[in-house]
């Protein structure tokens, strides 16, 4: 609760004195995430101190990116495939949110993604597998692919960042993608195909330059995503380093870019051809079965006769071909096709490093390998540590983490009884995906020798399919809660100095807008998030570099359910601030209490101003308004001038807001 204060009088010191009363150098400061605390209550107004002298890594203009999460279907309409280009309103819309970054292909369902399939004439492209748990929707197109992404990318100017799939795809396959994109007509690094040239004449003779690529999504999250490699996380972690090989059981064969269980039945037509999950497979490790009984591995079928159950099998491929019905038996209608074999030798993250960077040396190659749970690996050997032990600490450049707020993993439960209660875990998971944050840093920062740094993908709260009645909160995903989550969020990433974070996704599958930027189709709605992005476009943009900020007592919120594991309360305001390169200070402070405004002083320490102030703020009626398709003004982007004297000064925080004050310097 904040204190009313017209029963009070206030007395601050100025910023000289708080800095040289020793606050800061006793520790009483405390950091962004860990904000200073007073050993007994104190009826002083929280002060935001802004040591404007104190500055910290560059801030990055990468800052507020975003996933695009599904390539296929045209991204949820994101590609007008009669036009043969952008959407004009998605693109109108996306530059208007100065979003910083775009990740493509995507998360999960990109996992298997074949972008060779998706360049050169649409009619032309073959079919792609989605990486989600049993083949997911099946077969999916290439309609939107690698071309049709760098359109899009330089349509918005936006920087474009790659997640490039490692569980069905080679080094030598990361390697030709970074030539297709990066490499100048007329170069050919390794030899073989001129991809510079076919990217040419796909209509793009220049290269795209793109800088930022990563190796596989989420390869910790063990029985999810881990594909070939073992479900113990500690075996799982030194495969995705390292690569190696690895017993796969009683798996059902894919039939092309099918992998749903339908798809590894027999049809009962000669001559039939399927394939193992993820080839090339030891040679003779195999067991092929059909319908439950094993068939015997012969070279070739022709001396075959018509009931004999065998089939001929290619390791290096992983192709399994069965008979005609002259030459060996034809499987039975509807029977099963299963497999048991080892895979491998796979490749691990150092070759897909080391062929791409022979390409293009100036790329940044990340590694996703970053456990956020015990259960996902995290406390066991982290990734930075298994290649400081292998003799290879610089060889990778960044690491890149999820670090998710999931309510039913973090809280326990599947529902909310009130929308405060969804409002508070939001607070309350947010303290927890920064920790998750830092600590990842330092563990870089301790086995790197180089200069690797972390970066975040993908971020945001939500249920990941636990979700239970929420009834009490319907609009929780697109809400000023989730916004001040995310806004919260920027400003702990920025002092942290992280060169690029993509937060949710920017278009969803629904017209609701599951954590979407810009909603679902096709009304496609401006929601909050989108607002709060706007907002810290111009702070992000200014260049120049964040300044250590610190909140002194800080109002705590108790939540309306205890939360054991989070503590009694969490703190109203986070905050950061930076010196642009013109010499303005901009201060952004989010008020995440759900319904109390937060009287704050701010100290611009050492920095001498104007006394005038550019104000930004974007709040909305409730912590559960939100942008909607039949209200898609309820929240708006507020733009006013103050006058707020030449030194400190107090001004109010409305409740769950995201406030920018820009303070000119005094010439």
């Amino acid at each position: 609760m904040v204190p009313d204060r017209r029963t009070r009088p206030f007395v601050l010191r100025s910023a000289a004195a708080l800095v040289t009363c020793g606050m800061v150098a006793a520790g009483l400061a405390g950091t962004a995430d860990r904000p200073a605390r007073a050993s007994t209550p104190s009826d002083e107004p929280p002060i935001v101190l802004v040591q404007s002298t104190q500055l910290l890594a560059p801030l990055s203009p990468y800052l507020t990116g975003t996933n695009i999460d599904q390539w296929f279907g045209n991204s949820h309409g994101l590609w007008d495939p009669v036009a043969d280009a952008p959407n004009p309103d998605v693109v109108e819309k996306t530059r208007r949110t100065g979003l910083g970054m775009v990740r493509f292909p995507g998360g999960t369902s990109a996992n298997l993604y074949d972008w060779k399939q998706g360049i050169g004439p649409t009619a032309e492209r073959g079919c792609q597998t989605d990486g989600r748990a049993n083949g997911g929707a099946g077969v999916l197109d290439s309609v939107y692919g690698p071309d049709e992404y760098m359109e899009f990318v330089e349509a918005t100017g936006t920087e474009p960042e790659i997640m490039t799939p490692m569980s069905n795809s080679t080094p030598a396959d990361a390697a030709d993608w970074v030539e297709y994109l990066n490499a100048p007509v007329g170069t050919n690094p390794r030899g073989g195909v001129a991809w510079a040239q076919r990217r040419a004449d796909n209509g793009h003779p220049e290269p795209y330059g793109v800088k930022f690529w990563e190796i596989g999504n989420e390869p910790d999250r063990v029985n999810a995503q881990n594909y070939w490699r073992s479900t113990a996380p500690a075996v799982a972690a030194r495969q995705y380093a390292f690569g190696g090989s690895q017993a796969q059981v009683d798996q059902r064969l894919a039939r092309g870019c099918d992998r749903r269980p339908a798809a590894s039945r027999s049809d009962g037509t000669p001559g039939q051809q399927l394939e193992l999950l993820y080839p090339p497979a030891v040679p003779g490790s195999q067991t092929i079965e059909v319908g439950g009984a094993a068939w015997t591995a012969v070279a070739d079928l022709s001396a075959a006769g018509p009931d004999d159950t065998v089939y001929t099998f290619d390791p290096v491929t992983g192709a399994v071909r069965f008979g005609d019905g002259v030459h060996g038996a034809i499987p039975p209608d509807d029977a099963v096709l299963r497999a048991d074999y080892t895979a491998g030798p796979k490749p691990g993250f150092v070759h897909f490093y080391d062929a791409m960077k022979q390409v293009d040396p100036s790329i940044d190659v990340c590694a996703t390998w970053a456990p956020v749970t015990t259960a996902s690996g995290l406390g066991g050997a982290s990734f930075a540590e298994l290649m400081a032990q292998a003799g290879r600490p610089d060889d990778y450049d960044c690491v890149v983490i999820h670090p998710y707020t999931n309510f039913l993993r973090d809280f326990g439960d599947a529902d909310w009884e009130t929308a405060r209660e969804g409002h508070d875990e939001h607070m309350l998971g947010e303290a927890r995906a920064t920790r998750l944050v830092r600590d990842l840093k330092a563990d870089v920062a301790k086995h790197s020798t180089g200069e690797a740094y972390v970066a975040i993908s993908e971020f945001g709260a939500l249920w990941f399919g636990g979700q239970g009645n929420v009834s009490s909160y319907p609009s929780w995903t697109t809400a000023m809660s989730h916004a001040t989550y995310m806004a919260s969020q920027w400003t702990r990433y920025a002092e942290l100095g992280l060169p690029w974070v993509l937060g949710n996704t920017l278009i969803s599958e629904a017209p609701g807008g599951l954590r979407a930027v810009l909603g679902g189709p096709t009304n496609y709605a401006y929601t909050v998030d989108a607002t709060v992005r706007e907002q810290l476009a111009p702070v992000l943009r200014a260049g120049g570099r964040p300044v250590r900020t610190t909140v002194h007592e800080n109002p705590q919120v108790t939540p309306v359910e205890p939360e054991p594991g989070f503590g009694p309360s969490y703190d109203a305001l986070t905050s950061t601030a930076a010196v642009g390169a013109d010499g303005n200070l901009r201060i952004v402070v989010v008020n995440r209490h759900p319904d109390q405004a937060v009287t704050a002083k701010v100290v611009p320490a050492g920095f001498r101003h104007t006394g005038q102030a550019a104000v930004s703020t974007v709040a909305g009626d409730d912590f559960t308004s939100f942008n909607g398709i039949d209200n898609p003004d309820d929240v708006q982007l507020e733009r006013s001038g103050l006058t707020v004297g030449a030194d400190d000064f107090e001004y109010e925080f409305a409740a769950h807001s995201v406030t920018v004050l820009e303070l000119p310097r005094q010439r």
